[in-house]
């Protein structure tokens, strides 16, 4: 991608991410961002903090190293919007317009911005990365794939957020946190977000894909899933909607389906069988959906390794050509599902999205989304240094590109590279050196502890306002 760099404003230094921030203007352009404004049915001004840079301030807040609404302000302040809206009729830099270091106005803009426009935003995102890809790489046999998968973050029980999600419960009562369910489709190729839907932790994984699939612009997307959503909703779904799916099920749920089976072959290792999935009485299906026997081919494959147990895989699929979706190439897509674990890692961990610092549900929504959307702008980033490479993107480390990013949009790049203009080019050609390191000697079998560190402060209990009374109780009595 080529993008000639911003002229410099008389009086005013040039930011030294203006070539990056072309990027960002390419993938959320104005004009797009207007569109789904009035798609949303909200009548926003374009004055100083636009929906555009409000958009990029929300990204900006994942980015940053301090995810707060005030380091937000101080980037603004500092120029780091002033090249982000070419279209701006006003020649005087944002930056130099905004006058107040308060947070007041960037937080009201963020809470009427429309969550549909960053919703909009994230397909967008996918969808031109998605044509970025080589023909090769953006189909299996003519589909595209999706993985499937769930998690669940965190929020602190304030404003609203216990009342729309509710609190867990145990012996001990009821519990601090307020834990959200979220579950999200990955693109097999690309890694990046298709499609997520939040919920509280009492909604299962499977009653969220429906929703999930709704929001993929591709017809007749491939869904893999693993155990947790090998269940007849998933199935009955992916067959209204008209998405095949591979899903793992259980010994038990393999059974049942085998004996569903015309003849009598035996359930053996590399063996495959047409079933049907018929519901039973007690079966969870989907009250707006046709509660009908949904066909498939049941695969089984023992999976053994040396110095491991093996392992039985029933997957169930809807792909019903066995010649054209033979068994050992559905086993091996299926294969590739892990890698939904470490894209869930990355968003949990490397942008610190375990743990969101809001007061309200529909800020939650927001800032999840925003969050989707600035990992779907790494992986853009991702995507052209590999095809500036000729390697494949899974080969580049996520954090490590990740870090250089945020380091040229935060501090900007060396001033030789400046001079030269090539932004752009410099940032890409680190990023494609960014490859994953190859662990020769990695051991197979690494046990999943760590090691407790000591803890400063006894753990908390309870409410802390109790705390305090216990505090103010001690100190009384001495």
């Amino acid at each position: 991608m080529s993008s000639s760099p911003s002229q410099s404003q008389p009086g005013f230094a040039k930011p030294s991410d203006t070539e990056v921030q072309a990027m960002v203007r390419e993938l959320l352009p104005r004009s797009e961002v207007q569109g789904w404004v009035r798609a949303a049915g909200k009548k926003l001004y374009w004055r100083l903090l636009t929906p555009l840079v409000l958009l990029w301030g929300l990204i900006y807040q994942r980015l940053a190293p301090d995810h707060t609404c005030d380091e937000v302000v101080s980037h603004l302040r500092a120029g780091g919007a002033d090249h982000i809206d070419p279209a701006d009729a006003d020649p005087t830099p944002l930056s130099q317009r905004l006058r107040s270091e308060s947070t007041s106005a960037y937080v009201q803009g963020r809470n009427r911005l429309p969550l549909a426009v960053l919703q909009s935003a994230l397909r967008h995102v996918y969808q031109i990365v998605r044509g970025w890809l080589r023909p090769d790489e953006q189909r299996w046999k003519g589909h595209a794939v999706r993985w499937l998968d769930g998690t669940t973050m965190r929020l602190r029980p304030v404003g609203d957020l216990a009342e729309t999600y509710g609190q867990a419960k145990n012996q001990h009562g009821v519990c601090y946190w307020v834990v959200v369910r979220v579950v999200a489709a990955f693109c097999l190729h690309s890694e990046a977000v298709v499609g997520a839907v939040e919920a509280s932790p009492t909604t299962s994984e499977a009653a969220l894909v429906r929703e999930v699939m709704k929001q993929d612009p591709d017809p007749e997307s491939i869904y893999i899933g693993d155990q947790g959503l090998g269940v007849y909703r998933v199935a009955q779904v992916g067959a209204a909607l008209g998405h095949p799916v591979v899903l793992r099920v259980g010994a038990g749920t393999a059974k049942k389906l085998w004996q569903t089976r015309a003849g009598r072959k035996p359930l053996v290792n590399g063996s495959e069988h047409w079933v049907q999935w018929v519901p039973e009485a007690s079966t969870k299906v989907d009250p707006e959906l046709p509660r009908e026997p949904v066909p498939g081919r049941l695969l089984y494959v023992r999976i053994e390794r040396d110095g491991f147990r093996p392992v039985d895989l029933y997957l169930f699929t809807t792909l019903l050509e066995a010649e054209v979706y033979p068994l050992a190439e559905v086993c091996a897509l299926y294969g590739q599902r892990w890698q939904v674990e470490i894209d869930l890692r990355q968003i949990k961990t490397t942008l610190e999205m375990e743990q969101f610092e809001v007061k309200s549900a529909a800020l939650f929504r927001k800032e999840l989304i925003a969050g989707l959307l600035t990992y779907n702008l790494i992986r853009a980033y991702m995507v052209q240094a590999a095809l500036q490479a000729g390697i494949e993107v899974r080969q580049l480390s996520f954090s490590r590109c990740w870090r250089r990013l945020r380091q040229a949009l935060t501090q900007g790049f060396p001033a030789w590279v400046r001079a030269q203009g090539h932004e752009m080019e410099h940032l890409l050609t680190r990023l494609a050196q960014c490859t994953l390191p190859q662990q020769r000697n990695k051991v197979r079998c690494e046990p999943r502890k760590v090691r407790r560190k000591p803890a400063v402060f006894p753990q908390l209990r309870g409410s802390r306002a109790d705390a305090r009374k216990e505090v103010l109780k001690t100190l009384a009595a001495g």
